[in-house]
């Protein structure tokens, strides 16, 4: 159909503006939002959107076309801008990977920009790569952080099928622990914020006080009272929102249970996949490399949805075999001053060795090229000279 007299060439090409809007529609859930624009003036005709906390939902008003774990998985993704790269490919981990150091999302690098032309498929911080290097590297390659995730969702899965209770009982007394940190940090924010509140009404009651003596000019009053008043328009809706959260504190709010519906609809764990991580993967944190006797050594936390970060206990933790040490060849770490007095000899004797072969291979073609010419005498003599030199 015609729209604003314009044809379109696919009637079926959907703008991805429009698919973004459509996707964050709360009508979707069972839901009715009210208030969802307003106007400054009745006499505006420019219609605002209204900010989310401050709509009026009614939850459950009809039926839910998405369940509520779904919906918030689509919010979540659609937070991050993933735009192709010169290859028209997308990588699902993009907006998934965070640097420990400063908490930015990990960039993703692909081509083959060395000299050598070898591929390279990595991720780095996105700071190091784009804010003058404000934070280190943080670099790990693609293939890495896939093997890694699929092991670990494998390794928990399995952990989950065979010991169902225990993971229970683990998943939430771990869960006890750390919201018992965050209900400290919330209940100390909370007491900050309505103390500040009573300051707030206090400094008011004195400013009325000296503004009815006129002590102070009514410009001042007003700038003054202005301020504190946007003030604690914020510190109200601060104690409203840490109430809110203390009342709804529960240590089995993690929903174990809802992970172990998750597992259940897989049946194997074969290759890495985006489907896969976005349905288990909430984000993955990536430290700096160290390196330990001479080998780079990563540490990566993975969070997995509705249970965070899960460590099995070591009698579930597959063995890792620790390769062994083929060659017989002495580190240098490891030698003596004398032992690498003789190495650094036969160091400058190779490098000297491979020094002479080049400059007479660079002679050779250039008396290949100059052969036949006037200039060949020129550079024999030439030749002849820095032989004798």
């Amino acid at each position: 159909m015609n729209y604003q007299n314009h044809e379109f060439p696919d009637p079926y090409l959907w703008a991805g503006s429009t698919i973004r809007s459509i996707l964050r529609k709360e009508e979707y859930l069972g839901h009715t939002v009210n208030f969802k624009t307003y106007k400054d003036s009745y006499k505006d005709k420019r219609r605002k959107k209204t900010p989310p906390d401050e709509r009026v939902i009614f939850e459950n008003t009809h039926p839910a076309i998405v369940d509520e774990e779904t919906w918030q998985l689509v919010q979540r993704l659609i937070q991050t801008v993933r735009k192709p790269n010169k290859y028209g490919t997308i990588n699902p981990l993009t907006g998934v990977l965070y640097c420990a150091d400063c908490g930015a999302k990990m960039y993703h690098k692909q081509g083959t920009s060395d000299p050598a032309h070898r591929p390279h498929h990595e991720y780095v911080c996105s700071s190091y790569r784009h804010y003058s290097r404000s934070c280190t590297c943080h670099y790990i390659r693609v293939e890495v952080i896939e093997n890694l995730i699929l092991e670990t969702i494998r390794n928990v899965s399995g952990y989950v099928r065979k010991n169902e209770t225990e993971f229970m009982k683990r998943v939430i007394k771990t869960s006890a622990i750390q919201q018992e940190e965050t209900i400290k940090e919330s209940k100390k924010k909370y007491t900050q914020a309505k103390r500040r509140r009573e300051e707030i009404s206090g400094l008011i009651k004195k400013l009325y006080e000296s503004y009815a003596a006129d002590k102070i000019p009514e410009k001042h009053f007003t700038e003054l009272l202005a301020g504190y008043d946007a003030e604690q328009t914020m510190l109200d809706r601060e104690i409203d929102k840490r109430e809110a959260a203390l009342d709804n504190y529960n240590s089995d709010s993690v929903r174990a249970d809802k992970f172990i519906e998750l597992v259940k609809r897989h049946t194997e764990f074969t290759e890495f996949s985006a489907a896969l991580l976005n349905e288990f993967i909430e984000k993955v944190i990536v430290h700096e490399a160290v390196k330990i006797d001479g080998v780079r050594t990563m540490q990566v936390d993975i969070y997995l949805n509705f249970i965070g970060k899960f460590e099995l206990p070591e009698s579930a933790q597959p063995k890792k075999e620790i390769p062994k040490r083929t060659s017989t060849k002495k580190l240098r770490r490891d030698m003596t001053e004398e032992e690498l007095q003789k190495v650094r000899e036969l160091d400058h004797k190779r490098y000297a060795k491979k020094r002479d072969a080049r400059i007479f291979n660079e002679q050779s073609e250039r008396a290949a090229i100059l052969q036949g010419t006037s200039f060949e005498t020129l550079n024999s003599k030439s030749e002849i000279k820095s032989v004798a030199s």
